[in-house]
């Protein structure tokens, strides 16, 4: 069942949910965070976040320690947490990061994140106990431009990294301080931190999401040339892409190992399926079907010959007076 909730009129630039899917916090463009909570079937707003200097990018929520990470274009990250209903920051040491951060994402474990920069650094960020405060471990060979979005995989040691030099890549998220030992995956032998251990090309088009299966073995990721990539961990070098006539994709889910979900400027979100055996992406059906609405000219009716008079004629009309088609959908702008 779809319900739909507007913030304002402002955009929403990131949001999160909390565990039960009864609180969100958004980021509507501005410096600040704000948490609605669900009563009576309405959201009202019960916290506001304030720390950052600039507007906030990136947020994510830990389901399971209930913190809140939070990145901004003011090159900071903050993590949250709340105490005697109010909710505290600290911030984490990005003594490198000199330009906007642009995501964040919780490992699945929530005892570390990871943070994307513009300034081509990612940050596998993690806290001292002994020092308390949150450190940040930059991969050493990092991305050639803009990070855009990173996903991590379920064994809490390997993320995806999508980045805006048309490359999606895999590195280790090791950290010896947080992690026991070092875990073995369908992807590779995980040996040093940060280490690199794998790198796609995507055509000609920025990386807009990435993200693995839920059991890992496979990861897809899209792009803004419209095309939708997936590869497995069994055959990484077979990369499989289908490409679509559809506007550019921004966001990309696994609802199981085969299964996946897109959404972007197309207003509606696509499943496609994604047959590592055979090797193939294929088309399954939309989440919310468009209908269009044809509207009627408003000069007199349509009829089957037209002279060159009535055509000069009808050109000359101002624009307005002519109904524009316009879909109807559960989202009136892309899907983010």
């Amino acid at each position: 069942m779809t319900e739909i909730y507007s913030f304002g009129n402002l955009p929403v630039i990131a949001h999160a949910w909390n565990k039960d899917r009864t609180q969100i916090a958004v980021s509507l463009g501005k410096n600040d965070v704000r948490i609605y909570h669900k009563i009576a079937g309405k959201w009202k707003l019960i916290h506001t976040l304030c720390e950052h200097l600039s507007r906030v990018l990136a947020i994510d929520w830990a389901p399971k320690t209930n913190q809140i990470v939070s990145a901004s274009a003011d090159y900071n990250a903050y993590v949250w947490t709340l105490e005697n209903d109010v909710w505290k920051p600290q911030m984490v040491e990005l003594q490198r990061t000199s330009r906007a951060v642009c995501c964040a994402k919780w490992s699945p474990q929530e005892n570390k994140f990871v943070i994307g920069s513009s300034d081509k650094n990612v940050a596998i960020c993690y806290y001292e106990k002994d020092q308390r405060f949150w450190a940040a471990e930059m991969i050493k060979k990092k991305p050639k431009s803009t990070v855009t979005c990173i996903a991590w995989h379920p064994n809490n040691q390997l993320i995806a990294v999508g980045s805006c030099d048309y490359r999606c890549r895999i590195y280790s998220a090791f950290i010896k301080i947080v992690d026991d030992q070092a875990q073995t995956s369908n992807w590779g032998t995980i040996k040093n931190t940060n280490e690199l251990l794998y790198e796609f090309q995507s055509e000609s088009g920025w990386i807009h999401d990435v993200a693995f299966s839920p059991l890992g073995d496979n990861l897809a990721w899209v792009s803004h040339n419209s095309i939708i990539f997936a590869v497995s961990a069994k055959n990484p070098s077979q990369i499989k892409m289908e490409i679509t006539n559809y506007l550019p994709f921004r966001c990309v889910i696994f609802i199981n190992e085969s299964m996946l979900i897109v959404g972007g400027h197309e207003f509606s979100p696509l499943i496609y399926n994604y047959d590592q055996d055979k090797g193939t992406i294929e088309f399954v059906e939309k989440l919310d079907r468009q209908e269009v609405s044809t509207g009627r000219s408003s000069i007199g009716q349509e009829v089957d010959f037209v002279t060159p008079y009535q055509a000069s004629r009808r050109f000359d009309q101002p624009a307005m007076q002519t109904q524009t088609p316009e879909p109807i959908s559960t989202h009136q702008s892309m899907i983010t």
